[in-house]
């Protein structure tokens, strides 16, 4: 009997291909994360993560005196330990294939799952264990508000935000700020609002305001349902019922990362262990990093 080839890496490359190209991964850019490079994996589920410090600042000079010079860095690795392992598989019977004239393919399947299941899953997952990593980091809940937005509040809201971030040396550039449709609008409508108002003589004159929001990357808006706090992930991914409505985030996206990993993906042709059926089988792990130091570059806003 010939051996099953694993598919793992070429698949993981083509998924990533496809997930760039047809925008239905809203946070394909965190699943991205620039931070991704700087993993390196230590077994198939451990990953680790350099952490360069710098011992001691500058110092006073004294002339005429040679002062101790010794290495004043150390690289440190964080460890973490992946923990969202998933699987799927499917049979397909051969006379299915022929009698939908291919519509039932494995390749046909697996996309039907792919755009329908994994990516509304990926985008689930991605924003509720950031919100589970940012709330046991951020013990205070200095950075994550609780009240429902309207166009009142919402400029108030962000520029605290934005501001915390300031304070906390998060880099400016690069910032980036995912909601839900409702809030797309609500932002749209202060941009429309308060942007250009109309003057006598038909002249034009700039809302400053609203000028922190032209410093951040707004994103398409994510759909309501992939927008809350916690998910059931038993089968599928459905909402639990404590779950509470994101509303927006924002985050610098190198402060987090989310290794990615297919350990086996295969296709077994028809045989008697299978009743004669094409068997299809994906294994998976992934997660979602928000660094220790650098968590200051993420917050979020949820309904009370």
């Amino acid at each position: 009997m010939p051996a099953t080839l694993n598919y793992a890496q070429s698949y993981q490359t083509a998924l990533q291909k496809r997930y760039s190209e047809n925008g239905m991964l809203f946070t394909s850019k965190l699943w991205n994360s620039p931070s991704n490079g700087l993993l390196k994996f230590t077994g198939a589920k451990e990953v680790k993560v350099p952490r360069l410090l710098i011992k001691e600042g500058r110092k006073d000079r004294t002339r005429r005196t040679i002062g101790t010079i010794e290495a004043n860095y150390e690289n440190q690795w964080e460890t973490y330990q992946l923990q969202n392992e998933r699987y799927w598989s499917t049979l397909v019977d051969p006379s299915d294939v022929d009698e939908t004239n291919y519509v039932t393919s494995i390749a046909n399947i697996t996309r039907v799952f792919n755009d329908t299941e994994k990516i509304p899953e990926m985008d689930k997952f991605m924003v509720s264990k950031l919100f589970a990593r940012k709330q046991a980091l951020d013990t205070a809940n200095k950075q994550i508000k609780k009240l429902n937005i309207t166009e009142e509040n919402f400029l108030s809201t962000f520029d605290e935000l934005m501001e915390q971030m300031d304070e906390a040396g998060v880099p400016a550039e690069g910032r980036t700020l995912f909601c839900t449709p409702t809030i797309k609008r609500v932002i749209k409508n202060i941009k429309q609002f308060g942007r250009t108002i109309n003057i006598q003589g038909g002249g034009t004159t700039i809302d400053r305001s609203i000028g922190r929001l032209d410093e951040v990357t707004i994103e398409p808006a994510i759909p309501s349902d992939r927008m809350k706090t916690l998910y059931n992930f038993t089968n599928g991914a459905k909402a639990d019922g404590t779950a509470k409505q994101v509303q927006f985030f924002l985050i610098h996206i190198p402060c987090m990362a989310a290794p990615q990993k297919y350990e086996f993906v295969g296709l077994d042709q028809p045989s008697a262990s299978t009743s004669g059926n094409y068997l299809y089988y994906e294994q998976s792990y992934d997660d979602v990093l928000l660094f220790n130091q650098k968590h200051e570059g993420l917050a979020f806003v949820i309904s009370e």
